[in-house]
């Protein structure tokens, strides 16, 4: 009879093992997903990678704009000394008219 106690008792045990480690594993898978939902972690990469596509796309769009405000900083200053040679020009247009009204 002791044996076959002791033999009960051993696979009580291991029964009793077995649920602890059966609870302890799902314990631990629980509170894996409660760390994940509650970190977010997906959530926030996610963001991270739209905002770095964003500043791609913006950084584009600046570089873009500088070279069309270089452009157009280029015509102006064309067009500024065209009206300076056409000012220099009427200088001398309005000596010739004084010459011709004497």
């Amino acid at each position: 009879m002791a044996s076959t106690g002791h033999g009960g008792w051993n696979q009580e045990t291991k029964s009793r093992l077995s649920e602890k480690i059966y609870v302890n594993v799902n314990d631990i898978a629980s509170l894996t997903r409660q760390l994940i939902r509650g970190s977010k972690s997906n959530e926030l990469l996610a963001q991270a990678a739209k905002n770095f596509a964003f500043q791609e796309t913006a950084i584009n769009n600046s570089s873009e704009t500088v070279k069309r405000m270089g452009l157009i900083t280029s015509q102006l200053l064309f067009q500024a000394e065209a009206i300076e040679r056409s000012m220099a020009l009427m200088d001398d247009v309005q000596d010739q008219l004084k010459t011709i009204q004497r």
